[in-house]
């Protein structure tokens, strides 16, 4: 069905030089338009003002076989949230509790919390126990406007449970019309019966898991938790080493915890993303500029853990795209909301409305190599795109707190 949607307030198309991720001056452009007109099935056909779509009615240019009217309401390109471990079992809400009484990330994970508490939840879990229960938490992220996902494994750590962990993530795929890109995330952390020989969990991934995720096919990314207290950057090379060898691109949590020059291997290596960079030091600045690294920052979580914020504006400065994303997971960031996460992105890591935008949109689509069909609306890619109860985009900030979103529009049907 071909659709013309006018009247819209504030048509928000994030159209322009898209062929790379967007750096300095290019994260303010949105392509604003005022008033706005989108005609597309279950593509975008045409994208102009209210007045160049009557003109083409008129002249039978365009042939709609549905017309709304969206007054007052603000139409953005859907959401991507490029860093998710939206797959997991169990509850640490007791955990959140110790730590806003004063207790640190790393006590947490000394005491058997953290990540290997939920791993034991994952191991303990059926597959369709973890389906119905990111079932919940995907659709809820849909419901406040996210439409494309890389969601890691990360809590089995051992071949076993990560294979049932992308197999989830394969379902989830299959079951939702959302873009769901898996990475094998099996260095999370040492898993416990490893602790004493951290070395031969290492030959585990790259003799056993690497293969096995590789021969199913149930990745697309390798990812690796690079920081003070997990992986070092020799045991990373060895893991990233081998998962090159079987087709898988890298992706990288760098410097959350402290600076351990994270982030200038990542853009040494290759990587797609170094992501989170709480730590990020002025050589790893230097080496991501020169670099096709995109810096992912999730302010959610430095929000969670009362932890410093990415140093945004210093990246934007050396011409380093960012990206946003939610981290959302158990333990560290317990939230699929990306309104949420924007608003934290302007108040916390000192970025403008429009830069939020384009880092939530299409150079979240480049982080996941989708920007050919999503992250803006222009006449090709899919008609996918959120609508807001608000006359324009500045709303979305100004009122934070609660769910803006009142339309989801998926390949040109209306999801939600």
């Amino acid at each position: 069905m071909r659709i013309l949607a006018k009247d819209i307030s504030s048509l928000v198309t994030v159209s322009g030089e898209n062929n790379k991720p967007r750096k300095g001056k290019l994260l303010n452009e949105i392509g604003e338009i005022k008033n706005g007109a989108l005609y597309f099935d279950e593509k975008i056909l045409w994208v102009g003002t209210t007045t160049e779509a009557e003109i083409k009615l008129q002249n039978g240019e365009i042939k709609p076989d549905k017309i709304v009217s969206l007054k007052n309401k603000t139409i953005l390109p859907g959401f991507v949230d490029s860093h998710t471990h939206l797959v997991f079992a169990g509850d640490r809400s007791e955990e959140f509790s110790k730590r806003i009484a004063g207790a640190t990330y790393q006590q947490i994970a000394n005491e058997g919390g953290g990540i290997i508490s939920t791993v034991t939840a994952v191991r303990n879990s059926t597959e369709n126990e973890l389906f119905e229960n990111s079932c919940k938490y995907l659709e809820s992220a849909i419901r406040y406007g996210t439409i494309a996902f890389e969601i890691k494994s990360g809590y089995g750590l051992d071949t076993k449970n990560e294979i049932k962990m992308l197999k989830v993530i394969e379902r989830l795929s299959k079951e939702f019309p959302v873009y769901i890109v898996p990475t094998f995330l099996g260095a999370h952390d040492i898993p416990p019966e490893y602790k004493f020989y951290p070395d031969e969990y290492i030959k585990l991934i790259c003799d056993e898991m690497l293969p096995r995720v590789s021969e199913l096919g149930l990745a697309k990314y390798c990812d690796c938790f690079v920081d003070k207290g997990y992986y070092t950057i020799e045991q990373a090379k060895k893991i990233f080493d081998t998962a090159l060898k079987f087709g898988l691109k890298i992706r990288m949590h760098a410097d959350e915890l402290a600076d351990v020059g994270a982030a200038e291997f990542a853009a040494t290596i290759g990587a797609v993303s170094a992501d989170h960079l709480l730590f990020v030091s002025d050589k790893s600045i230097q080496a991501l500029k020169n670099s096709a690294t995109i810096a992912t920052l999730l302010p959610g979580t430095s929000y969670f853990i009362r932890m410093p914020y990415a140093p945004a504006k210093k990246l934007i400065e050396n011409d380093i795209p960012i990206a946003l994303a939610t981290d959302f997971n158990p333990g560290s960031c317990f939230t699929e909301n990306m309104q949420i996460i924007l608003s934290l992105a302007v108040i916390n890591l000192g970025l403008n409305c429009e830069q939020a935008i384009v880092a939530s949109t299409i150079n979240g689509a480049h982080s996941l190599e989708l920007n050919d069909k999503i992250g803006s609306l222009e006449i090709g890619k899919d008609a996918t795109f959120i609508v807001f109860d608000c006359k324009n985009y500045l709303e979305i900030f100004y009122h934070f707190g609660v769910n803006n979103v009142e339309m989801v529009w998926i390949n040109g049907k209306r999801f939600w």
